[in-house]
């Protein structure tokens, strides 16, 4: 097994060679993270992520054929391939969906009695997963916009899984361990802006969690939700605090915009330490990291005690919203 990772490095490693200095030309009309960088990087992250997955002995080839999919998917968005997001939701969907229902995949004990009544239904515990999955998904591609925070947040949640001994059903272990190891190269590489996950990227790394924390809590009946929820907090709650501020301005949930809390935290550290905009880039992307690093790992301490891990959640979105309005005001 260590030989088919060890060759595996050096494919990687050959891609990014080969294709880097070749995709930074043709790559899109404004930088991925232009508010942040005055660089293009060749997107090419999850190029690195779906050799990885594709590798999973214990995946089928319909699993990996749907992997792949969302895998082009978020390609066809780096080139401009497929622009409306409506077309690209609808996909989103379309791949989610078909991937759980492939896998029986479900959610049974939320802790939440109405919830818990309203899944035992097939077809509403079917969409309640698939709109779970499509949350983490685009959380995960709006919080991609600084050096590092996606990359740097899911070795966290990697990390956290393995060090509690969780089982899992459609992951090879070394191949995780291995992930871990790809996701830390990839945080390097987009510290010194050598490589964006790009949307590639950032849709295969939260179609791939997702459903590994389905299938995870599925199969470990003594965590508490809550912890689940917990694992993934900051790029759903991003996701669902966005919506809800477009929606409440009257814009649309997919114009753009700079009021991401990570944007806001930028500007405050550019404006307060003078730093160039990499150095001040990174140095926002660290400070979130350690805070998520905080919480998720007070939380793994007591993983199935339900009361404690509601009450960091709830702590979590309160000192989110504080930070995020003092910012806002301040902006």
């Amino acid at each position: 097994m260590t030989n088919i990772y060890f060759v595996l490095f050096i494919i990687l490693a050959l891609l990014y060679l080969y294709f880097s200095k070749k995709l930074i030309a043709k790559n899109i009309d404004k930088p991925h993270q232009k508010f942040a960088t005055d660089f293009i990087p060749p997107l090419l992250g999850g190029y690195f992520l779906i050799i990885v997955i594709l590798f999973d002995i214990q995946l089928s080839w319909m699993q990996k054929i749907l992997f792949f999919s969302i895998f082009l998917l978020g390609t066809s968005s780096d080139f401009k391939i497929i622009n409306s997001p409506n077309i690209r939701l609808i996909l989103q969907t379309s791949i989610v969906l078909f991937f759980i229902n492939l896998s029986n995949l479900s959610l049974q004990d939320t802790r939440i009695d109405f919830l818990d009544f309203l899944l035992k239904n097939f077809l509403f515990n079917l969409f309640f997963c698939t709109f779970c999955v499509i949350i983490l998904i685009n959380g995960s591609n709006f919080i991609d916009g600084l050096n590092g925070l996606v990359t740097g947040y899911y070795i966290i949640v990697f990390l956290i899984l393995h060090s509690i001994g969780i089982s899992y059903e459609f992951v090879d272990n070394e191949l995780l361990k291995f992930l871990i190891f790809v996701l830390t190269l990839l945080f390097i590489l987009n510290l010194f802006n050598k490589i964006y996950l790009g949307d590639s990227g950032s849709y295969l790394i939260g179609f791939f969690t997702g459903t590994l924390l389905i299938s995870i809590y599925s199969n470990n009946s003594y965590l508490s939700p809550f912890f689940i929820i917990l694992l993934i907090w900051y790029p759903c709650f991003e996701n669902l605090f966005s919506l809800s501020r477009k929606f409440n301005s009257n814009v649309s949930p997919y114009k753009p915009d700079n009021f991401h809390l990570h944007q806001l935290i930028l500007d405050k550290v550019l404006e307060k330490t003078g730093l160039q905009k990499n150095n001040a880039n990174n140095l926002t992307s660290f400070l979130i990291l350690a805070y998520n690093l905080l919480i998720i790992f007070t939380a793994s301490f007591n993983y199935s005690n339900t009361k404690f891990q509601i009450f960091i959640l709830l702590f979590n979105i309160f000192f989110y919203l504080m930070i995020y309005f003092f910012l806002k005001k301040k902006s």
